[in-house]
């Protein structure tokens, strides 16, 4: 009985302790790449490090007898900093790299020959990007900093993200499928909210300011891929770092950037009033250097606004006791006060 205790006990932990990883493999980015001389042939056995100076975080590998390196589920995010080194080169940094999310960047590197400690570096924002033929996935990264430079009218939910990507109705459909058959992951995780079945509505939500990047995929799905013939979304939350960062942030409409409805402006009603603020703040920081770090934000909404109530009020030949009615032949008919007393439940 207690050997039978142990072993269930070291099963359930195994599943336990894989969950992580297993969630981790879905919201990750790879790097890969080859390692040439200045007259282009391959050089294998290169020293390949990936080092995020933010979190400490590094990864490392060796180019093979092809001269190519490929680095794996690697956290996606910016600041990243890659180092090639070799016996008789000099050794080749590439700065400022950004690995987005579900995508794969190729890096290459040019070696030149020359004492180990001397150095040739590079900035990766003066790179082109380049186009992804690594898999056939139709779809595109989104560094939600840029996406700050353009008006979105509801931070509250990421559906007003997903609008983004080339493909998406305003509505939500992707590629001719139903708005509800998109699948959405957060951090790797299926936040679908299968009960409203709504686009763009997930569990436990996630404001437009504390999503970090998105990817967005409508056609070409690999084998990889959740359930869901619509558009496929993976989000990464912003993090914590070795420096504390925050932002606070305000978003302000007006009614004096409103149209009026068509029937208000046909009928002589004014606009009705809308004022919403949009506002909040994240702050992130260290709590160990190189290994916990903390990050939180809020995100609130203030809405003044008048809503038109539209009445149904009876014309005036029906006040005046003329009722009348479509019989079979489709012609209009009136009907007596008699037939209309036979209804009347206090026989008036």
């Amino acid at each position: 009985m207690v050997c039978r205790r142990s072993v269930s006990a070291v099963v359930v932990l195994a599943l336990i302790l894989s969950i992580p990883a297993l969630l981790k493999a879905q919201d990750v980015a790879t790097i890969t790449g080859v390692a040439t001389d200045q007259t282009g042939a391959v050089i294998a056995d290169v020293d390949v490090t990936l080092e995020n100076p933010l979190t400490g975080v590094k990864y490392k590998t060796v180019t093979n007898a092809s001269g190519s390196y490929t680095l794996t589920s690697v956290k996606p995010g910016p600041g990243y900093k890659m180092e090639f080194t070799h016996k008789g080169f000099k050794a080749y940094i590439v700065d400022g790299l950004y690995l987005n999310v579900d995508a794969t960047r190729v890096q290459n590197a040019e070696l030149l020959a020359g004492a180990d400690v001397e150095t040739v570096e590079v900035s990766a924002a003066s790179q082109n990007v380049t186009l992804d033929t690594t898999d056939a996935t139709i779809g595109n990264n989104f560094q939600v900093q840029f996406l700050n430079d353009l008006p979105i009218e509801n931070r509250d939910s990421p559906a007003a993200l997903f609008t983004q990507q080339p493909g998406v109705t305003t509505d939500g459909a992707v590629t001719g499928a139903r708005t509800d058959q998109s699948r959405v992951t957060l951090d790797g995780l299926d936040v679908n909210d299968m009960a409203g079945g709504f686009f763009g509505a997930i569990v436990g939500n996630a404001p437009v300011d504390s999503v970090q990047e998105f990817r967005g995929v409508s056609a070409g799905y690999l084998s990889s891929a959740g359930g869901g013939g619509g558009g496929q979304y993976e989000l990464v939350t912003r993090s914590g770092n070795n420096s504390f960062h925050g932002a606070l942030v305000e978003y302000h409409r007006d009614t004096d950037l409103e149209a009026n409805d068509w029937f208000n402006n046909n009928s002589g009603v004014p606009r009705p009033p809308l004022i919403r603020n949009q506002f909040g703040g994240n702050i992130g920081g260290p709590i160990l250097k190189n290994k916990l770090f903390f990050f939180f934000d809020y995100n609130g909404r203030r809405d003044t606004l008048s809503n038109l109530v539209i009445h149904t009020v009876p014309m005036d030949s029906y006040r005046a006791g003329t009722l009348n009615y479509v019989d079979d032949t489709n012609t209009i008919q009136p009907l007596s006060n008699a037939q209309v007393a036979v209804f009347d439940p206090q026989g008036g």
